[in-house]
C-alpha cells in the first residue's frame, strides 16, 4: 500500500514533498493514517467505517494531494470497516430514475435555473418526434408525430450507436422511417418492431416523465436525400434544444440495447492485504484516480456534436446512470456513485450563446485553439461512411459560423485559414488514399483518420488574396526541392500525408513533377527557437498546387533569397 501511495504521489507531486514530510489521511469519520516517506509505514486503521481517504502533507494540511477510494467485497472480513462494495450495474431502477428526475428539475428550476443551461426550456418541437405516451400509458404502441406548425413542448433526444447495419437486400431490416412507411409510423409503431436501444430510450423517456422523443432513424426519412440534408442541418438545434439527451453510451449496437447489459462489477485492480485482529486477512481494493469510462458511443464520429451541443445529458454508462449539464461536471446520479473523469470537454455553453458576449472564445487565439481541439477529438472517432467526414460535424460548424461571423470552408475557418493549413498526420496514422472528390488536398477532410495540429503560427508568411469554396489564391514564397543543397537538407523534416506519397503522384500522373515547399509562417519552440512551417506541395499545372504533406524548417536562412509570388491551391475535384 505504501508503494502504491508513493507512486501516485510522486507522479503528481514529486517536487512538493520533503523526505521527512508526512501524509495524513482522513475520512469523513475521522479515520487517520500516516505515511512517512523515510520509513513508509502505516498505523492500523482506526475507524468504524471508511469510504474515501483524503491525504494532505502534514506541513500543508488543507491541501489534498491524493484521494484513496477503498472497496471491499461483501464476504471479506474487512467489509465491516470498508463499506464501499464493488459496483454492480444499476441504470434502470426506480431510485435511479427518481434521482435523475430530481437533477433535471434542479437544473431547470425557474427560481434558480442554471445560467448556461438556458436553452431547451420553452422550445419548439422538431419536425418529427415519437409520441411515447406516459409511464402510466399501458398501450404497446408509440406514434410518429409530424409538427407542421410550431408546437412548444419539452422533448428528449437519443444519442446512440447504430452499429453494423444489414445489407439493403437482407431480411429482418431494422425499422426506419422511409417514404413508403411514413403514414404507417404515424398510425402507430409496435415496440417489438424497434431495435432494443430505441425501445430502451422509450422506456427511459416515460420513466423520466416526458412524452416526446427524437430518434434520427425514425424522425429523418432515410431514403430521401433532400429530407436527410435538411434535417441533418437542423441537428445542432435539435440536440441543443432537447430538454435532455439520452446517451446510450455503453452499447455499440442499437440491436443490443443499453439498459440490461451484463457487465462484470467494477472493482479497482490494486489489492492490499490487511491483517485483522482475529488473525484473518482482509483484502482492500484501492483506487487513486477517478474512473474514466471508455464508451463505444465516444468512438462514433456523429455523436461528438451531439455531446458537445446538448444542454443536459443522461449517460447510461458501464455501471451507473451519469448526469452532466453545462454547469455540472460528469457525475453519478446517485450520491454514493463513483467519481468520474470527463473523457471529453463539452464546448463552453457561452460559445453558442448568441445573446451575450461569450466568456470563452473572445480572442482569435481562443477560437483557433477550440477548433483545433474539436478537429482532434472528432477525427479520433470512426464513421461508418467516410463520406460523412464533413457532414457529421456540420452542426458545430453551423453554430460557430453564426456566432463567429465567419465561414467554414472544408473544415478550415476563413479568418484563420493560413494557421489552420498546418495540420498533419502522425506517422502511424498515415492513410493510403486521399479523397479529393470529398475535399481539396489542403483540407484535413480529404483524409480519413486522426488529425493533429502543429504549434500556433506566431508569424504568418503566406497571405490570402482570394478565398472562396472554389478558389484559394495566396501570395507566398515557394522553394523547389531540387534547389536545396546537401548542407541544408538535414534541417528540413517532411511529414507526408500518405504512407506512399510517390504512389499518390503516380496515380494522378504527376510522378515527373518536382516537390516544392510553400512557407506558411514561423512557430516558436518551447526552447524559444524559431522554426518555419510550410506545406509540401506539387504543381498540378499553371502554378496550381496540391498538398502532399507538411514540412518543418529548422534553419530559416534557406528562405532569405526566395521572392513572394502569386499561387493557387487546387480546388476539390469534381466527381
Amino acid at each position: 500500500m505504501c508503494k502504491f501511495i508513493f507512486l501516485v504521489v510522486s507522479k503528481e507531486h514529486a517536487g512538493s514533498c520533503a523526505d521527512d514530510d508526512h501524509i495524513v489521511f482522513r475520512n469523513i469519520r475521522s479515520a487517520r493514517l500516516t505515511w512517512t516517506k523515510s520509513n513508509r509505514t502505516i498505523p492500523s486503521i482506526r475507524s468504524s467505517g471508511i469510504y474515501t481517504l483524503n491525504g494532505a502533507l502534514e506541513s500543508h494540511p488543507d491541501e489534498c494531494i491524493i484521494t484513496l477510494r477503498l472497496f471491499a467485497k461483501r464476504e471479506d472480513p474487512i467489509a465491516t470497516i470498508v463499506h464501499q462494495r464493488p459496483f454492480h450495474r444499476n441504470v434502470q431502477s426506480s431510485n435511479v430514475f427518481a434521482a435523475a428526475r430530481s437533477l433535471i428539475k434542479k437544473c431547470m428550476d425557474p427560481k434558480s435555473p442554471h445560467k448556461h443551461c438556458q436553452y431547451s426550456r420553452d422550445t419548439v418541437l422538431p419536425l418529427r418526434v415519437l409520441d411515447v405516451g406516459t409511464p402510466k400509458d399501458l398501450q404497446r404502441t408509440v406514434k410518429l408525430r409530424i409538427n407542421e406548425t410550431e408546437i412548444h413542448a419539452p422533448y428528449l433526444a437519443l444519442s446512440y450507436c447504430w452499429g453494423k447495419q444489414p445489407q439493403p437486400a437482407a431480411p429482418n431490416q431494422p425499422l426506419q422511417l422511409r417514404r413508403d412507411n411514413l403514414q404507417d409510423l404515424v398510425n402507430g409503431i409496435k415496440l417489438e418492431n424497434l431495435q432494443q436501444s430505441i425501445q430502451d430510450a422509450i422506456f427511459a423517456t416515460r420513466k423520466l416523465g416526458f412524452c416526446y422523443l427524437w430518434v434520427d432513424a425514425l424522425c429523418i426519412i432515410q431514403d430521401c436525400k433532400i429530407d436527410k440534408d435538411r434535417e441533418i442541418s437542423r441537428m445542432a438545434s435539435i440536440y441543443k434544444n432537447a430538454t435532455v439527451t439520452i446517451a446510450a453510451s455503453s452499447s455499440a449496437n442499437a440491436a443490443d440495447g443499453f439498459l440490461s447489459k451484463k457487465i462484470q462489477p467494477y472493482c479497482p485492480n490494486y489489492e492490499v492485504h490487511v491483517p485483522m485482529p482475529d488473525g484473518r486477512k482482509g483484502t482492500v481494493y484501492l483506487s487513486a484516480e477517478a474512473y474514466e469510462p471508455e464508451h463505444p458511443l465516444d468512438k462514433r464520429g456523429w455523436t461528438l456534436q451531439e455531446f458537445m451541443l446538448s444542454s443536459r445529458m443522461l449517460i447510461f454508462s458501464d455501471y451507473e446512470l451519469l448526469w452532466q449539464c453545462k454547469e455540472v461536471d460528469l457525475q453519478s446520479v446517485s450520491e454514493r456513485g463513483l467519481e468520474y473523469l470527463q473523457p471529453l470537454e463539452t464546448l463552453p455553453w457561452a460559445v453558442f450563446d448568441d445573446n451575450t458576449e461569450p466568456y470563452f472564445g473572445n480572442l482569435g487565439a481562443d477560437k483557433v485553439y477550440l477548433w483545433k481541439t474539436i478537429v482532434r477529438q472528432y477525427t479520433e472517432r470512426k464513421l461508418t461512411d467516410s463520406g460523412d467526414r464533413l457532414r457529421a460535424i456540420t452542426g458545430i460548424t453551423c453554430e460557430l459560423e453564426t456566432l463567429w461571423h465567419d465561414v467554414n470552408i472544408y473544415g478550415l475557418w476563413k479568418k484563420w485559414f493560413i494557421e489552420l493549413l498546418a495540420w498533419y498526420k502522425p506517422n502511424i496514422e498515415r492513410e493510403r488514399k486521399r479523397y479529393l472528390v470529398r475535399a481539396p488536398s489542403w483540407s484535413w477532410a480529404s483524409l480519413n483518420g486522426v488529425i493533429y495540429y502543429e504549434a500556433p503560427i506566431s508569424s504568418e508568411d503566406a497571405k490570402v488574396r482570394s478565398l472562396t469554396i472554389s478558389t484559394i489564391e495566396l501570395t507566398g514564397r515557394i522553394l523547389q526541392e531540387g534547389d536545396i543543397d546537401d548542407k541544408m537538407r538535414p534541417t528540413i523534416s517532411e511529414r507526408p500525408d500518405l504512407i506512399d506519397p510517390i504512389d499518390e503522384l503516380q496515380q494522378s500522373g504527376l510522378q515527373d513533377q518536382q516537390m516544392e515547399y510553400l512557407l506558411l509562417g514561423t512557430v516558436q519552440t518551447d526552447a524559444g527557437r524559431e522554426r518555419g512551417i510550410g506545406l509540401l506541395v506539387v504543381d498540378v499545372g499553371r502554378r496550381v498546387y496540391r498538398r502532399i504533406g507538411l514540412a518543418i524548417f529548422r534553419d530559416m536562412t534557406i528562405w532569405e533569397s526566395m521572392e513572394r509570388q502569386a499561387i493557387e491551391l487546387e480546388a476539390k475535384l469534381l466527381k
